[in-house]
């Protein structure tokens, strides 16, 4: 079965993550913001065609969302691949699933870097 975009619309909140979640949070130049994430619940939600992250009052926008991303299905997976997610050419992919309803295991690849984050349905 594809993955249910619609159905990852909602509010969230990290859970159990690989033990260099930090590290690679911090590749992605977004270190500020990883431990917002990981404190408060954040809601995703479809505007125009885009999933955009919302946390407490900021929003959160990824300079790697900016480039080019191909999304692709593997199985269960939403595949989402940036060839050059920092303008210096480091592959990013990042692949969703649904473990259950209210629980989503996300992988993550940024150059040699490998981690996974659990998030959970609030």
């Amino acid at each position: 079965m594809p993955f249910p975009v619609e159905k990852s619309c909602g509010t969230w909140k990290h859970g159990i993550h690989s033990d260099n979640y930090q590290q690679i949070m911090e590749k992605l130049g977004t270190c500020v913001i990883c431990n917002s994430f990981m404190a408060r619940p954040w809601a995703i939600f479809r505007s125009s065609g885009l999933v955009v992250f919302k946390s407490s009052s900021s929003y959160c926008i990824f300079k790697f969302w900016l480039g080019k991303v191909t999304y692709t299905m593997e199985g269960d997976n939403l595949v989402s691949v940036y060839p050059d997610h920092d303008g210096k050419g480091t592959p990013m992919r990042v692949s969703r699933r649904f473990v259950d309803d209210d629980t989503m295991h996300t992988d993550f690849s940024v150059g040699d870097l490998e981690g996974w984050v659990t998030s959970k349905r609030c």
